[in-house]
């Protein structure tokens, strides 16, 4: 973090309650579009619940977030509760930021949650749980179904149905043709950041490959392996036939526009997709891309208690009441991301019946590749972003050497920071 940034969030903290005393909660949460309509309902209903008791919450939305964090865990002025985003919670997790939650949340709510957020939310030295989330998040290809029935283009409808790659490309390919459809699929590339990480690693993992080898953690002879070089050159054909929506054409191409036939992107896009195509818009599971069948992402931002938190009866209550069958079920609703828990579904007015929706806890549940749980991740994910970037440019560079040259940035942080013990000591 620059100066200029640990100063511009200290002066975010200045404006912002801070943790009081016992029975007074404070959270701190992200000002996203998608959750927000959530958090700004959570502090009323957990009141309404706990306030005659004496526990109270309150909710506080932080912009520029991710160094509030940081500038807060330095001057020792984090609330009792934080939002963090999973793959970054075994770096803060080794910082010594936030505290092991497993014996602040009911055993019972635990063995419902979902594996893969269960993984997500564990750091490996000690097997504790650090971070839980109400959701798991995932990544399909949304479809426009007039335009795949004029291309011929076969739907699947579940994880046994889906694509090869070949029939993947063979569809982009008929989409191509069809008048009206000036790029076949958007890959979202105008997002940048975590998402060429959260959406683009599925296809490598299918391939065989992966970010980073995950029992010695190094990255040369994984992230640049051949099963990635080659999964990532047959994207980059894609680009340079065309077929790929650049970054500069920015984000409704599908759904606004309706120049793209197909979307990949993950279950955040649902209310805009709706209410864009309508009855139009159809969800399609991941492809299979290679000999690992379908993967996919998953995870997202979920509660962690920081390290300086003691109030623990306090947040009990929190996590009793946040990730609640109710409670997750309305985040569901809201978000449109696939409830944790399973008691949860049949509250969900959005996952309760079966219909294409039931694509999202199907892959979470059977597909889903947990990103690196690893102190490392900040390093991985930035340096595969920096690669994605440059390889779905203009320059079009050669794939090798990007995924090269990301092997060497990441070992090399592993390296400065001696194997970030106790990993790798085994």
């Amino acid at each position: 973090m620059t100066i200029r940034n640990l100063m511009g969030a200290s002066a975010i903290i200045c404006g912002v309650s801070l943790p009081l005393s016992a029975g007074e909660l404070t959270a701190w949460v992200i000002d996203a579009a998608a959750e927000k309509p959530y958090f700004d309902v959570l502090a009323t209903a957990f009141n309404e619940r706990f306030g005659a008791g004496g526990t109270t919450l309150k909710v506080v939305p932080v912009p520029g977030y991710n160094d509030a964090i940081q500038a807060a865990s330095v001057s020792g002025n984090l609330p009792d509760i934080i939002l963090l985003d999973g793959p970054n919670m075994a770096a803060v997790a080794w910082s010594g930021t936030i505290q092991p939650i497993t014996e602040l949340i009911d055993p019972a709510l635990l063995k419902d949650t979902m594996p893969g957020v269960i993984a997500q939310g564990t750091y490996g030295p000690d097997g504790e749980l650090y971070h839980i989330s109400p959701y798991d998040s995932t990544v399909i290809l949304w479809g426009n179904r007039s335009m795949l029935q004029e291309a011929g283009v076969r739907v699947p409808a579940s994880v046994e149905e889906a694509w090869s790659r070949e029939e993947f490309r063979d569809a982009l390919e008929k989409l191509s043709r069809l008048e009206g459809v000036r790029w076949p699929l958007d890959m979202k590339l105008n997002y940048g950041g975590e998402w060429m990480t959260y959406g683009f690693a599925p296809f490598v993992q299918s391939a065989g490959g992966d970010l980073i080898d995950r029992e010695t953690w190094i990255a040369d002879g994984t992230i640049n392996s051949e099963a990635n070089i080659d999964a990532i050159s047959e994207l980059q054909d894609w680009y340079k036939n065309g077929w790929i929506v650049p970054a500069s054409a920015g984000d409704n191409q599908f759904y606004g526009e309706k120049t793209a036939a197909l979307s990949w992107v993950g279950n955040w896009m649902w209310p805009p997709h709706e209410a864009g195509l309508g009855e139009d818009l159809v969800m399609i599971p991941a492809p299979a891309f290679g000999p690992e069948g379908v993967v996919s992402a998953n995870g997202g931002w979920g509660w962690s208690v920081p390290s300086t938190t003691t109030n623990f009866e306090d947040v009990r209550k929190f996590f009793d009441f946040v990730m609640s069958d109710e409670e997750v079920a309305l985040y569901a609703d809201i978000t449109g991301f696939a409830p944790a828990r399973a008691a949860a579904v049949p509250l969900s007015e959005k996952y309760s019946a079966e219909g294409p929706q039931s694509l999202f806890t199907e892959q979470g549940n059977c597909c889903a590749v947990v990103r690196p749980v690893h102190p490392s991740y900040p390093a991985i994910t930035l340096a595969w972003t920096r690669a994605m970037l440059n390889i779905f440019s203009d320059g079009v560079p050669d794939v090798k050497s990007e995924l090269d040259a990301a092997a060497a940035f990441i070992d090399m942080d592993i390296e400065d920071n001696q194997g970030y013990p106790p990993f790798g000591t085994n």
